[in-house]
């Protein structure tokens, strides 16, 4: 069988509106802002798969407004772009029309992309069960309204020209309510994995990436951004775009704050559109966050930057001055690790997993609870907590918090003490996380006067997050 092309086959339309409606003697217009654009193979736009693109705009995700367009790869329509793209790749190999599919034909595509193998390791498949079937469900969909276009309802169903069977289930909404929802099962689709769940960053592999940061051979600028990737990873367990769109804004606005109650704006991705949370930040990394800006950073951006006004992102590149993808947050880590001799896996999403971890850890171990059960029943008269770390982590579910509750029980076999601030006990770890580190910079040559000067500084603002967490009336307090 001919290979289908490497070739991506959707783009990004950037800022875009287009035509919604008619009324009062007014045109409507709707915002289509970083909409996917679908090309066939040989760059002629493909109309039926750019329609089907538009109807994700308002009748898919979680929110009216379709499915999230947001970061610098498109957000989950671009990722749906990309799977019809799969589709179409082989229809045109094929000269078909996805119109004259036939099941036999879909079947075979989806064996197709079952044995693909992996590009560095072809011993193993490209995607695995789950990936194919969620693939699977994205053609299913496109062909359903390829079969409308051409007024051929039953073109995919149980006894259609592609055979599909509706299956039913109900997800949980914000607020615990039970919502129906259905999918299209084709026979072709293989038994569903367990989703494996990542195990969080260790403290010992921070520590093994904060060490390699300083010993590799970057500019200055670079290993004070990759520092900064680290701490903040660490301490709010952000997803990589919400790093990315960080704005230098958001740190002034924190830093106002002084002594009160400092915290960080962060965008809140797979939500609706311009969701925000605020999450409490440590002055540390508030400090290092404020030097990098007004230093390097403000350097840089005035020597390279020739695309006229600041465009206000915090990480921006060492060359160009122009912000940095989601991408560049996991290939910085990634770097780091091959640097430190990491042979286990370590990507940003396992800071997140370790931060969400460390919450409950800390609620478990000051309420001495013993079992996940325990825990759950805890959690019944304790809404405010799950509350809490939906806000700090922008979770929309909170069973999505299942798998913390595991880890936590299993970090606390060697846990013996317990605070009654989770704020104040995030500070005693980052104290002794970050003396840990500068007692490893004095032994790799940091001068002795400057080990002193650091350690003092460090002791102050440890006692300002003392103040802090004293003054925040916690949700955690009985």
């Amino acid at each position: 069988m001919q290979a289908v092309t490497k070739k991506k086959l959707h783009s990004l339309l950037g800022e875009f509106t287009f035509f919604s409606h008619y009324s009062v003697d007014r045109f409507s217009t709707k915002d289509a802002t970083n909409m996917s654009f679908l090309c066939w193979p040989n760059g002629s736009p493909c109309l039926i798969g750019n329609l089907y693109l538009q109807t994700l705009l308002t009748n898919r995700g979680r929110t009216r407004n379709g499915l999230s367009r947001r970061g610098t790869k498109g957000g989950s329509m671009a990722g749906h772009a990309g799977m019809v793209g799969q589709l179409l790749k082989r229809c045109y190999r094929d000269g078909i029309d996805p119109i004259n599919l036939t099941d036999q034909a879909f079947t075979a595509y989806i064996v197709e992309i079952r044995l693909e193998p992996a590009k560095y390791n072809p011993a193993q498949p490209k995607k695995t069960e789950n990936s194919v079937i969620a693939t699977g469900k994205v053609w299913l969909d496109f062909l359903v309204f390829v079969g409308t276009f051409y007024r051929h309802p039953n073109f995919v169903s149980e006894n259609g020209t592609i055979r599909a069977r509706e299956e039913t289930y109900y997800i949980k909404v914000r607020g615990g309510r039970k919502v129906l929802k259905s999918h299209l099962w084709h026979h072709s689709f293989g038994k569903p994995h367990r989703v494996r769940h990542r195990d969080p960053v260790t403290s010992e592999q921070i520590q093994m990436l904060r060490a390699a940061n300083r010993k590799d051979k970057a500019t200055d600028f670079v290993k004070m951004r990759r520092l900064i990737m680290i701490e903040l990873f660490n301490d709010l367990g952000p997803r990589r775009g919400e790093l990315a769109n960080l704005k230098v804004q958001d740190v002034r606005d924190a830093i106002a704050l002084g002594l009160e109650s400092p915290v960080l704006r962060l965008d809140t991705l797979k939500r609706e559109e311009d969701a925000e949370r605020y999450v409490p930040i440590l002055m540390p990394t508030l400090r290092m966050l404020d030097r990098f800006i007004d230093g390097p950073r403000r350097k840089l951006m005035r020597d390279v930057y020739k695309g006229g006004k600041d465009h206000g992102y915090v990480f921006v590149c060492s060359r160009t001055g122009k912000p940095l993808s989601d991408t560049n947050f996991s290939n910085e880590i990634l770097h780091l690790r091959k640097l430190a001799g990491i042979e286990s896996q370590i990507c940003p999403h396992m800071f997140r997993h370790a931060m969400i971890t460390r919450l409950f850890t800390q609620f478990i171990a000051r309420h001495r609870l013993n079992n996940a059960d325990d825990f759950r029943r805890a959690l019944l008269d304790t809404e405010t907590f799950k509350a809490e770390v939906a806000e700090w982590t922008g979770h929309l579910d909170p069973d999505s918090v299942e798998h913390y509750i595991h880890l936590a029980f299993r970090d606390l076999a060697d846990y013996t003490e317990t605070l009654s601030s989770t704020h104040l006990t995030l500070a005693m770890d980052k104290y002794f996380a970050l003396s840990k580190d500068l007692e490893q910079q004095l032994e790799e040559g940091l001068p002795v006067t400057e080990y002193l000067r650091l350690r003092k500084e460090l002791k102050e603002m440890y006692k300002q997050d003392a103040e802090i967490a004293e003054k925040r009336s916690t949700t955690l307090k009985k």
